[in-house]
This record gives structure tokens, C-alpha cells and sequence, in this order.
């Protein structure tokens, strides 16, 4: 049985790109019943992304104002957020949210007192994470900031088989709502 909290839970997970952040929140959601949040974006829809699943693509003129906005980036040179309207209030309140850093530190910062606030990191070695998106990919995470780990609530490795990711991707949240 789910625990159920007083405020919502979000799990921030965060880790570059290509490390399996989102594959693992879509886990997280079939398995465990665990929403994801679907961040907002004005930037453009690569190829095979799903409005809705991926994210929801919007033009800057659809921006909300920032106080109606969980959490805020510009990332690549487009702006991404999430507002307070996608945030599961009713019981248990637990949500996955795929995050930068900067997003991550802004919630923690400015909601803590609202949301408990839990940070995953996903770990690729660079050699794989090359492999799977590419240098370009790789080159605009040099923009993202560094949190060091011992901040991060659990830390997972996504250097081997993707069954033992997503079997060590539940054990923690096993741990954690269960």
C-alpha cells in the first residue's frame, strides 16, 4: 500500500541527457502508479516526440507569468516549466518530474515549505552517453550546473542493462512510498 503525505511529493530526477530520466519516470508510472509530470516547452518537437507524453510544445505566447510556474528554465535557449495546476494534490500526492539542476535547486529554494522535494540523480558514463545522443546533445549540457551528490536523496548507475536500472529505479522507490 502507498504511504500517503500531508503535502505532495515530487521526485526530481535529474541527470544529462540520454541518461534514462525519462524512460525511467514512464517506468515509475506503469509499475508503481506514480504520476509523471509533463513539463511545458516552447521548444520545437524532434522527431518521433509525442505532444502530451514528451512534452506539451507551446509557443512563448502561451507562457503562463511566472508565478504561476512550479519551476522555470531556459535550457538550450528555450524556456521550460512546469505550472502548479499539474501538481497531484489529492492523496497519496506523489509525482516524477524530470528536471535540470537549476529547476531542481529553484523547488528546493522556493517550495520545500509546500512540497517535500526529493532529488534522484541518474549517472551514464560519458562514453555510452555519446553513443546513445550524439556529441551535439552532449555539448549543451556543458550549460548545466553541478549539485554535489551528497544533496541527491539517491544516486543510480545507468551504465549496464536497462533491467537493472529500472529494478534499482524501484527498489528506491519501493523504499521510499511503500
Amino acid at each position: 500500500m502507498i504511504k500517503t503525505f500531508k503535502n505532495p511529493i515530487i521526485v526530481c530526477v535529474v541527470g544529462p541527457s540520454g541518461c534514462g530520466k525519462t524512460t525511467m519516470a514512464r517506468f515509475i508510472e506503469k509499475a508503481l502508479g506514480i504520476p509523471m509530470l509533463v513539463s511545458y516547452t516552447t521548444r520545437p518537437k524532434r522527431e518521433g516526440e509525442i505532444e502530451g507524453i514528451d512534452h506539451h510544445f507551446v509557443t512563448e505566447a502561451e507562457m503562463p507569468p511566472k508565478d504561476q510556474m512550479l519551476a522555470y528554465t531556459n535550457f538550450g535557449g528555450y524556456h521550460y516549466w512546469m505550472p502548479f495546476s499539474e501538481i497531484p494534490y489529492e492523496a497519496p500526492g506523489i509525482c516524477t518530474y524530470v528536471i535540470d539542476e537549476k529547476g531542481l535547486q529553484m523547488l528546493t529554494e522556493y517550495y520545500s515549505d509546500q512540497f517535500g522535494i526529493l532529488g534522484i540523480l541518474i549517472k551514464r558514463d560519458k562514453a555510452l552517453l555519446e553513443k546513445q545522443v550524439g556529441t551535439d546533445r552532449i555539448q549543451r549540457d556543458l550549460d548545466r550546473i553541478t549539485i554535489p551528490e551528497e544533496e541527491y536523496n539517491a544516486i543510480i548507475e545507468n551504465n549496464g542493462r536497462i533491467e537493472d536500472f529500472l529494478a534499482e529505479s524501484l527498489h528506491i522507490y519501493s523504499n521510499i512510498f511503500f
